[in-house]
């Protein structure tokens, strides 16, 4: 089996070698393949130096942040990462993270399906749950109390990782399952009472399409069209789902990806507002210092 820092030095260096990718997809990246993978949050973001660029993978991943502080994107959503963040990633959403220091500590878990259906575990069991829902906001912070939970059923799956004792896949997949569930119960606790974490497939489509043409398509309209809905209906969801209208989910994504190309490649600004879509390079840095409060330059300057 393929040690745990060689898996993260593998992930370092396909960030630095395929950058220019845009978004990075992993599963054709790592050249060693595996079914789950937990990790001190602390090992990997001082390996990384605290950059995760954007990246996608067939895998499902749960963090627990116990403390540190920076930000994070998963799919539209960008929020601050801070003591007791517990974030959720579906698989082959995009994500990237910024941590300030590397002064932190918590749990990456990633794992996908086959794992549970090679210990023979039902798929519903992961398809089946809310937290790994699109359409659902991918972050929670908990409580005190809640995070020493969570920490110690990561603890206990670390053990039993580490431990040379056979068949011990079994029981970590019991445990994540059980993770699961706890997290689940966050959610749902965290809703209304009575009230259910909202999902809709339609959001789901949109969020799927968004990622894929969000370069060459910016009108609400053209994703409506594409998923077969009214356009106010699509705003309607998207307000409902994430507190942001369609077209700022839509603007977003033109933002992130902007960003990381200013800070992780040597195209010129020009090149970037070509390859975002943009007609002419003078819309693309009216667009930039609207969104960002700054010009691309500017934003380009703090981190090179």
């Amino acid at each position: 089996m393929t040690d745990d820092l060689t898996i993260i030095k593998e992930y370092k260096e396909a960030f630095r070698k395929y950058a220019k990718d845009g978004i990075i997809d992993m599963d054709n990246r790592l050249k060693h393949k595996f079914n789950y993978q937990i990790h001190r949050l602390e090992k990997v973001v001082k390996e990384l130096k605290g950059e995760v660029p954007p990246n996608r993978q067939s895998q499902y991943f749960i963090t627990l942040v116990k403390a540190g502080s920076g930000r994070k994107s998963i799919g539209n959503f960008e929020f601050p990462i801070r003591k007791n963040t517990l974030m959720v990633i579906p698989k082959r959403v995009m994500h990237s993270s910024s941590y300030w220091s590397t002064r932190c500590s918590g749990f990456v878990l990633s794992f996908n399906i086959d794992f549970f259906l090679q210990n023979a575990f039902p798929r519903k069991h992961i398809s089946g749950r809310k937290i790994f829902k699109m359409s659902l906001k991918p972050y929670l912070t908990i409580s005190n109390q809640q995070a020493s939970q969570l920490a110690a059923i990561f603890e206990f799956i670390a053990k039993e990782h580490r431990d040379d004792r056979n068949p011990k896949d079994e029981m970590i997949a019991v445990k994540i399952l059980e993770l699961m569930i706890q997290c689940d119960r966050l959610y749902t606790s965290e809703s209304s009472p009575g009230e259910k974490p909202a999902y809709d497939r339609n959001f789901e489509q949109f969020n799927e399409l968004l990622d894929k043409n969000f370069s060459e398509h910016r009108s609400v309209t053209f994703y409506a069209d594409a998923i077969k809905v009214h356009p106010y209906h699509l705003n309607f969801l998207s307000k409902k789902l994430t507190g942001l209208s369609a077209k700022e989910a839509i603007n977003n994504r033109v933002l992130l990806e902007a960003k990381y190309l200013l800070t992780s490649s040597t195209l010129t600004i020009k090149e970037i507002a070509y390859r975002l879509g943009f007609d002419d390079p003078d819309y693309f840095y009216v667009f930039f210092r609207r969104k960002a409060h700054k010009t691309p330059s500017q934003y380009r300057s703090e981190f090179c």
